[in-house]
């Protein structure tokens, strides 16, 4: 029986490699001609990147820091041959990324590295400015929308705390401390059901990695080009310390320990347009389809500027006891994710007076100029503990575990300000179809000059709110495997899982009215118009002067708010009664008004949800075929109070459901050689909706003279969960020196679909119905209909060992995946309109040019993904994301017990961000989701560490 970490060795003892020269070098006097021939190479192979400081310290260290030496035994598991090795031997479709690996891609967090697995994409949203981080949050297989996987660590599932997306943020997750992260793209009836695109786990080391004793020290410098570019701080660092030692009689027991901080900072510049109309006066309010318009013009721009200052920290920790029948563990896991940002705007609105002047087509009179200061703070954190153990009786084994997880999102003190200035008679005109350049044409010098200057907006109210997310689950589980040994009957296995989720979220406005403008109110008490605002004008509020915008698209001078004035209007003055002078009757009128309970508990709920799982499968072989039949069953229960608006009044109401699904499925694998495998699948699997639409907060609309009841919005739990039967065939080769070919086909047919893209901040923009129900207008979201996924993968990588001296270092990889996909998310204002499914590119492929001789290590790789649908629209021009490519490089060099590494992210500086309406760049993107920003700009990021183990 397998362990929680991958492969055992004879007697339970894992199987460890000794590492020497051929990592780190060999002795000096013989190293001089070789690191000339890798040179050369090197230079004549173009230039390349690659290897970083921790894998091969941590290879260094489990050879017990002998470094002159060969001594290899076998392949580890955290290496890349150690990881092929376990994908070669697996009965599931698998991918796993090793140590090795990892520690080879320039990565701000685990995303930017899975993001390199044929079939997987990374992405980050606008809905909370992850994207103008330049750091990714999600990761989607085979075009499965990140909400559709299963997330583990080290087996058991990760708490999660967004109530809008099932997905998991893995922004929290650094790039170290890590043994391997495996996506299983075939699960077997062992594993968790809610899987459509797969499962991710997370796997984290103990002391049997490592042959000895190991002590290792990490430090990282890291640098924003663009930050610095624009005259913000650009600086950051990482420090990281992990130990690992065996004790005990026969070095039975290991504790293993590791604790990094993390600290980046970054700046974004983003443009977006606000809003379109027709070109054609007539067509104006008359075309709803904008696909059958004749053209499209942009009402208003928005400039944004972004300075984010990243910070994470935590640690893992494993003591484990093993011997040949009986092992016992003790893991626990944190991690703690915490941005503070600041977003600036500055907006410019066409056409306050008129679309259309001259009556025929789109020629605005009428340029209002306007500016906004949002918080972007946001922290994550995530702990896990886990106490298990395995026992060995012959034919017998067992395997038990308990666990607990916490996870909490949180959005303290969240302020925002808006500021605005009187419109100006003038024209302009926008478009920004192609956003590197300037696409603002002003009617006249003196409407451009008024527009873009710093004094013409003022500050005219804040507004503000606290809000947070929090999930606690408890867990237990135990698995049985019998080996009955002789003829087809190979082994039984059978489990029970239970998953106990306790959630809860609230989101506190600061002011009446369900977070109301509060105004700065002019010294008479008089509650100014926004165009007349009271507060101080732009140029006067703290903060500094960028020495550009986006290269000059932006043509006046853009100046970064200091956060403190927006703090000092919001948070001492929240939780109150607020009032002021109508500037028009002088009479007195809410500023934005009373306080009320509904305002401070509105997005209030408390809710649990139970899982209860078991399963039963058969290990079946005849010859070189092996089968693994089984079914799984998985029992939801959840229960929640939600609050519910009527009125001045307020209360929890209840809501609940249980539903059950049952999984079976079917895995083969087939070995006719040692070099070919030949791997097959079937399995039922299903999604669960989001929390969020399932237990929300309800507002009750009542008629103001009977007071009945009119209209309900509210959650629906009742909603069905998406159901899937998975096909995938695969057939791999294996070589020597860690080559690998393989090609996989896949196909899903999905039900009871669920438009979700998982988008930080929101909920989905799942199929809103609104249907009588004895009188009273129920809407609440509702399942869309059917969907599919066909897709082809392609991977190879290979070692030219064949080759002589230096060039035998040398390696390339090489994975595509091309797929197509449909769905009906049941919307009625797509009157049943196809569309992809979210985040499904066409098409993905990834290179690699790779170097590994003498203690050097570099590697180039190359990323494309291709046009993604991103949301949905009412106007027949859905959102998507243009294609994104990408350059990474990374250089290292081994000697003795220390590495040297150098990396850079985004070497070509290419946008990883870019929105449009519709497919075409013609259409810039409007805001969705609360976010600002569809081209977004974030630069390249360097980094030069050292690490040292003994």
């Amino acid at each position: 029986m397998g362990s929680r970490n991958g492969w055992r060795g004879p007697a339970g003892k894992g199987c460890f490699m000794t590492v020497g020269n051929e990592l780190f070098g060999r002795a000096a006097s013989s190293r001089r001609g070789a690191l000339v021939q890798a040179a050369s190479v090197l230079a004549l192979g173009a230039a390349l990147s690659g290897a970083a400081a921790s894998q091969a310290l941590a290879q260094a260290a489990s050879a017990g820091g002998a470094v002159d030496q060969v001594v290899v035994t076998a392949s580890r598991w955290n290496t890349i041959e150690g990881a092929i090795s376990e994908k070669k031997n697996d009965i599931s479709v698998t991918s796993v990324v090793s140590a090795e690996e990892i520690a080879q891609r320039p990565a701000g967090n685990i995303v930017d590295v899975l993001s390199h697995v044929p079939g997987l994409s990374g992405y980050s949203d606008m809905g909370l400015g992850q994207a103008a981080t330049g750091e990714r949050q999600y990761v989607t297989i085979r075009g499965i929308d990140s909400s559709y996987n299963a997330y583990t660590l080290n087996g058991i599932r990760v708490p999660q705390a967004d109530p809008g997306s099932r997905a998991l943020s893995l922004r929290m997750f650094p790039p170290f401390g890590l043994q391997a992260v495996k996506v299983v793209k075939t699960p077997t009836s062992d594993m968790q059901g809610d899987a459509i695109g797969g499962i991710i786990d997370i796997r984290t080391p103990t002391a049997f990695d490592f042959t000895g004793p190991m002590t290792r020290i990490h430090a990282e410098g890291a640098w924003a080009g663009l930050a610095d570019k624009l005259g913000g701080k650009a600086g950051g660092g990482t420090v990281q310390g992990e130990i690992a030692r065996r004790f005990g009689p026969g070095g039975a027991f290991g504790v293993y320990f590791t604790a990094y901080y993390d600290q980046k900072n970054s700046m974004g510049e983003a443009i977006e347009i606000g809003g379109y109309v027709p070109t054609l006066a007539a067509e104006n309010g008359k075309v709803t389809d904008f696909s059958k318009a004749n053209g499209l013009s942009a009402t208003s721009v928005r400039y944004d500027g972004y300075q984010n200052k990243i910070q994470r920290y935590g640690g893992n920790f494993s003591l484990d006891w093993r011997t040949p029948r009986q092992s016992l563990y003790l893991q626990a896991s944190y991690g703690h994710y915490e941005v503070t940002g600041d977003d600036v705007q500055r907006s410019i609105s066409t056409g306050a007076t008129s679309f259309y002047s001259n009556g025929t087509t789109f020629s605005p009179v009428g340029v209002r100029p306007g500016a906004y200061y949002q918080e972007r703070d946001q922290t994550e954190q995530t702990g896990t503990l886990k106490l298990g153990g395995a026992t060995n009786l012959d034919r017998l084994s067992l395997e038990y575990e308990v666990s607990a997880g916490y996870a909490e999102n949180a959005r303290p003190d969240y302020v925002e300000g808006s500021l605005y200035g009187p419109t100006d008679p003038g024209s302009a005109l926008i478009d920004f179809s192609d956003p590197t350049k300037n696409g603002l044409t002003f009617g006249s010098p003196a409407t451009a000059a008024y527009i873009l200057g710093l004094d013409t907006v003022r500050l005219w109210k804040v507004q503000g709110s606290d809000s947070a997310s929090t999930n606690a689950v408890y867990g237990a589980k135990f698995d049985a495997a019998y080996k009955v040994d002789g003829g087809w009957l190979d082994m039984l296995r059978g489990g029970l899982d239970i998953n106990v989720s306790k959630r809860d979220q609230y989101q506190h406005q600061f002011f009446g009215a369900n977070g109301g403008n509060f105004a700065i109110v002019r010294a008479d008490g008089v509650i100014p118009p926004f165009t007349d605002s009271a507060g101080p004008a732009a140029g006067a509020i703290p903060g500094r002067n960028l020495p550009s915008f986006m290269d000059g698209t932006f043509p006046g001078t853009f100046r970064i708010f200091d956060r403190s004035v927006f703090q000092a209007l919001a948070v001492p003055n929240k939780y109150m009664d607020h009032f002021g002078l109508d500037p028009v009757t002088g009479l007195v009128r809410g500023n934005p008004g009373a306080y009320t309970v509904n305002d401070y508990m509105r997005n209030s709920v408390h809710g649990t949800e139970s899982i209860y799982a078991g399963y039963g499968e058969a290990n079946l072989r005849f010859g070189d075929l092996q089968a693994i039949a089984g079914a799984r069953y998985e029992y939801t229960d959840f229960d929640a109070d939600v609050w519910q608006v009527d009125g001045a009044k307020g209360g929890f109401q209840n809501v609940a459901n249980t539903y059950g699904q049952l999984l079976p499925s079917l895995n083969l694998v087939y070995r006719p050689s040692s070099p070919f495998v030949l791997r097959g699948a079937v399995r039922k699997s299903f999604a669960r909706p989001a929390y969020g639409l399932i237990a929300r907060s309800e507002s009750v609309a009542r008629n103001t003279l009977t007071d009945e009841i009119v209209s309900i919005s509210r959650s629906n739990p009742d909603l069905k969960a998406a159901e899937a039967v998975n096909y995938d065939a695969s057939i791999e080769y294996y070589g020597v020196k860690g080559t690998i070919l393989e090609a996989n086909v896949y196909h899903k047919d999905i039900d009871n679909f669920i438009y979700a893209a998982a988008s930080a901040g929101g909920y989905p923009s799942a199929n809103t119905e609104s249907a009588p129900v004895g009188g009273v207008i129920i809407s609440r979201p509702e399942n869309g209909k059917s969907a599919n996924l066909t897709g082809f993968e392609f991977n190879v990588r290979h070692t030219f060992a064949e080759l002589p001296g230096a060039w035998s270092g040398l390696g390339v990889g090489v994975s595509a995946t091309l797929q197509r996909s449909s769905a009906d998310s049941g919307r009625p204002d797509h009157f049943g309109r196809k569309t992809w499914l979210p985040r499904a590119p066409r098409t993905m492929y990834n290179l690699d040019l790779f170097y590994n001789k003498y203690g050097v290590r570099a590697n180039v790789s190359y990323q494309y993904t291709g046009l993604q649908l991103n949301g949905l629209t009412g106007n027949n021009l859905d959102t998507y994301l243009q294609p994104v490519k990408s350059v990474d490089l990374s250089l290292s060099y081994a000697f003795r017990k220390m590495v040297v590494s150098f990396a850079v992210k985004n070497l070509t500086d290419n946008v990883l961000f870019y929105k449009t309406l519709g497919k075409t760049t013609q259409y810039l993107g409007t805001q969705e989701g609360g976010g600002n920003g569809s081209y977004v700009e974030t630069g390249r990021f360097f980094t030069l560490g050292v690490a040292y183990a003994w």
